[in-house]
């Protein structure tokens, strides 16, 4: 395995010639990104766990709770989002509107449309789940053939959802990483 150095040893305040407001949003998109790949990871494997789960009481409590988890983790997202879009982003699409070079407004936009699609695998899931607890709780004699078929279908979209959302991430940081570097040394060289 190869081992590199954090992005964020690579924002290293210390080491920088003038540490800048910039730099802190750079160290806390990837401290927000790391959390959130966790918590995805987490939520993907739950989301596995319960579609291949047994017995009515089980299905129905795992089902609760990845629910809850799916619920808390739109919540999350819904957070980070914001703080990108209103504190992040701009920064970018102010510094490098004044280039020559083509703008990363593009590349914000296909970002942009993965986590809407993200967002409606998790949406669908929720619709899903919401009428499976229902039947379970309800109508205790429906087949349980066609609840464990309902129940695989949500918890595939919950998965899709989790890793468009983790290449989301990658994407993001592969893009917003290089960028943020290029912009420090500009910052160092600079007030060097």
């Amino acid at each position: 395995m190869l081992v590199t150095k954090s992005k964020v040893a690579l924002l290293d305040p210390i080491n920088a010639a003038r540490p800048s407001t910039f730099m802190q949003l750079a160290i806390r998109l990837e401290e927000e990104h790391e959390k959130l790949k966790a918590k995805c990871s987490i939520l993907c494997e739950l989301s596995i766990r319960t579609a291949s789960s047994s017995g009515r009481y089980g299905t129905l409590q795992m089902l609760k709770n990845l629910r809850q988890h799916a619920e808390a983790m739109l919540l999350d997202l819904e957070h980070h989002s914001k703080w990108e879009d209103e504190e992040l982003f701009p920064v970018f699409s102010r510094y490098f509107r004044k280039s020559t070079e083509p703008t990363i407004l593009p590349s914000l936009w296909v970002l942009e449309k993965d986590h809407e699609l993200a967002l409606q695998f998790f949406e669908s899931f929720l619709q899903v789940s919401r009428t499976l607890i229902a039947v379970m709780q309800i109508d205790k004699d429906c087949s349980d053939l066609r609840l464990k078929e309902k129940l695989k279908e949500g918890c595939n979209q919950l998965t899709q959802g989790c890793f468009i959302l983790s290449g989301h991430f990658q994407m993001e940081e592969e893009l917003i990483f290089p960028l943020a570097n290029q912009i420090l040394t500009d910052i160092d060289y600079l007030f060097s």
